[in-house]
């Protein structure tokens, strides 16, 4: 996966990051305020609701028993006038129908909240079809829909239906008591009318209720208002929830707060508000933080934009000075006001420069002698001194910004960079050499993983020896960039062992082995440089019949054989070099 922390620029990185976090932190801010506020007004909604359904379920519970005590009351005075539908007397029949009538008459005029009575019995009365009171055959009334309801209870309130009158139809909830005579024998149905837009009126309150339903002790729908729509399993979790409150999922998939109220009363109100009616308030909330957040960002955004600038600003002017250093080495115009890191890089590389112009002056003073100037040179080519003191400024910076494996690389290359330098001396010890050797090795496998394997079994009795530094690690990493170039994986074998007074070192790789063409030297600008900087050394130091050997089939790897002397101290090293080259 790409690191955009190792691709992206600096500035771009920061801009974007910041602009990312401050998005992420508003969209999160404004989801948690939604969930809040709508929690708080659902709480607020249900305890409103429930305070305002218990006043009402209090109104219709007091007018909805006083109509079954008007019921009631009607009953015991027809038991009072003594009428009786067997009456064999016709004029005693007449008498007691006629004060049957004024009775009913006289209730359903009293009670404003009766549409009208209903009487149904055998051989029922004529009377005025527009008048409060009518008398159907009891035959008729079992054929109603809402016959069920009192066919096998004395009392019960029918659910709301419609009875036609001289205005057309008229919606009535109606309460149904059945008469028996004093021989216990049913003779007939009373039917008070209760007027619909009454009840709606008090189901509705004062508040614009728009979805309220009345159920009766039973659970069965006696009215509504607006279109609640409640199944069995709605209707138990308000028998038996003791929250008084409830989320529910309309027909429609949409969730709604279902509300109730049945304290101290047979009749249970019941309230479905959609959620998003409750929730408006915090839709409009969150869209107000979200506006006003991404003005923020805007403005945000600006002001990381010219941080970012002031930042970068310094990291452009350095990277510019380093890549546009001139053949003539110069001291470059970078800034000195700075006192902060951005001060420490550019006074370290004015510092760098400096020793490079140093050590030119020195090569110049050097010109006499030729082949150590060549050696120097070649030296110089593989291990640039300016680079070290600049890694160390860069290992810092990565450490401070949390990079750990572009630290642990940097930390490597210091390493190598110290073995490299080692002081100025030309002759290092084994052990130095092979610690830079898995120094390199180590940087690779950051890189490469678990493709990459190597093995390093040296002597013991090399441990104590010196060898010409940088002599190994051209051939590894010739391996790797070229023996590898193809090849998803691959093997590094470094043996050392002592032959009498001579220590042979040998590199093997299973990579793509060399070109036939391998050993004609090519003109090129750039490049190159390492195995024939190695060959030049050991031929400048030692002379035959010391030197480097390879040997390779064309795709089945590489064998490099370095035969150095048996060197115990460097100044064994001084006296082999002036001896054989007595111009120096």
């Amino acid at each position: 996966m790409r690191n955009l922390f190792k691709k992206v620029r600096i500035d771009r990185l920061y801009f974007g990051s910041f602009a990312v976090f401050i998005t992420l932190l508003l969209l999160i801010f404004t989801w948690v305020s939604y969930s809040v506020t709508s929690r708080e007004l659902a709480s607020v909604t249900s305890s409103y609701q429930q305070e305002l359904l218990n006043e009402l379920n209090k109104q219709l519970d007091i007018q909805l028993k006083s109509i079954e005590q008007v019921s009631l009351t009607a009953a015991l005075n027809i038991d009072r006038i003594g009428f009786d539908p067997l009456e064999k007397d016709p004029f005693e029949l007449l008498r007691r129908r006629k004060d049957l009538l004024k009775m009913l008459s006289n209730i359903s005029y009293s009670t404003t909240m009766i549409q009208s009575i209903y009487f149904y019995m055998d051989h029922p009365i004529l009377t005025d079809a527009q008048g409060p009171v009518q008398f159907g055959d009891i035959l008729q009334a079992k054929q109603e829909a809402w016959y069920s309801e009192v066919q096998n209870n004395d009392f019960a309130w029918i659910a709301k239906h419609t009875i036609q009158t001289n205005s057309g139809a008229v919606p009535v909830i109606s309460f149904a008591r059945k008469l028996y005579s004093n021989s216990g024998k049913y003779y007939g149905l009373l039917m008070l009318n209760v007027k619909g837009a009454e009840m709606e009126s008090l189901i509705r309150g004062e508040t614009d209720g728009r979805n309220r339903v009345l159920l009766d002790a039973g659970g069965k729908t006696i009215m509504s208002i607006g279109q609640p729509v409640l199944n069995e399993v709605e209707i138990g979790k308000s028998k038996t929830s003791i929250n008084k409150s409830e989320t529910i999922h309309l027909p429609e998939g949409e969730e709604a707060l279902m509300v109730w109220s049945n304290s101290h009363s047979d009749w249970m109100l019941v309230e479905v508000t959609p959620w998003k009616n409750i929730v408006h308030g915090s839709v409009r909330l969150a869209l107000i933080l979200l506006s006003v957040g991404l003005s923020a960002i805007v403005i945000a955004a600006f002001i990381t934009f010219l941080l970012s600038r002031q930042f970068t600003q310094p990291i452009r002017l350095l990277l510019s000075a380093m890549g546009g250093i001139p053949s003539h080495v110069r001291r470059m115009d970078l800034p000195q006001d700075y006192q902060n890191e951005f001060g420490s890089l550019f006074n370290g590389y004015r510092k760098q420069m400096e020793r490079i112009e140093e050590l030119l002056h020195s090569l110049k003073a050097q010109h006499k002698r030729q082949r150590e100037a060549e050696i120097q040179a070649l030296q110089a080519m593989i291990n640039p001194h300016f680079l070290y003191n600049t890694l160390d400024q860069l290992n810092w910076l990565a450490i401070d910004s949390g990079q750990e494996k572009i630290s642990k690389i940097l930390s490597l290359m210091g390493k190598m960079f110290r073995i490299g330098l080692s002081n100025g001396e030309t002759m290092i010890t084994i052990p130095d050499e092979i610690t830079h050797i898995e120094c390199y090795l180590q940087i690779q496998n950051i890189r490469w993983g678990e493709r990459l394997s190597f093995s390093i079994a040296i002597d013991d009795e090399l441990k104590g020896l010196y060898i010409p530094r940088l002599t190994l690690q051209p051939f590894v990493e010739n391996a790797i960039i070229h023996g590898f170039a193809r090849r998803k994986s691959g093997e590094i074998r470094i043996t050392g062992r002592l032959r009498e007074q001579e220590v042979e070192f040998q590199i093997c790789d299973n990579g793509v082995g060399l070109r036939r063409d391998w050993d004609k030297q090519k003109p090129r600008k750039t490049g190159g440089y390492g195995i024939r900087n190695v060959k030049e050394r050991i031929e400048a130091y030692f002379g035959e019949p010391y030197g480097v050997q390879m040997s390779s089939s064309e795709g089945e790897g590489t064998r490099v054989t370095i035969l150095v002397p048996k060197i115990e101290n460097q100044q064994e090293v001084g006296e082999r070099f002036h001896v054989e080259n007595p111009n120096y």
